[in-house]
């Protein structure tokens, strides 16, 4: 398999799960893609909650209010603090008195706004 059927398979493999995570109420997203010649490997992660929207780095401005959707990160906000090339940089915010937040760079993929 060359670089291209593999993007190509993704994008495919998406649109066709978008059904079962509308009838299940999860949401569903692949891990890294391994590929050889002959096949190809990944995980699937099923996550229950509803379906959210997958974003870019052009649907944030720095100091939105966000969440990552990731389970490290529950009942935590962030503010983001720069856009980077790939990745945005956020901090937490509404800590505990004393607390200092540490900053985390993040896919926008990840992201959700508040």
């Amino acid at each position: 398999m060359t670089v291209q059927e593999v993007k190509n398979f993704r994008v495919d493999f998406e649109n066709a799960v978008t059904e079962l995570q509308k009838k299940y109420g999860v949401n569903i997203s692949t891990g890294a893609i391994r590929y050889s010649d002959s096949e190809l490997r990944f995980k699937v992660t099923a996550r229950k909650g509803k379906v959210a929207p997958k974003l870019t780095k052009e649907a944030f401005q720095v100091g939105d209010t966000v969440k990552i959707n990731h389970k490290s990160a529950i009942g935590k906000q962030f503010r983001v603090e720069k856009i980077m090339t790939k990745n945005i940089r956020v901090t937490e915010i509404n800590l505990p008195k004393g607390r200092i937040g540490g900053q985390v760079r993040v896919s926008p993929s990840l992201l959700e706004k508040l």
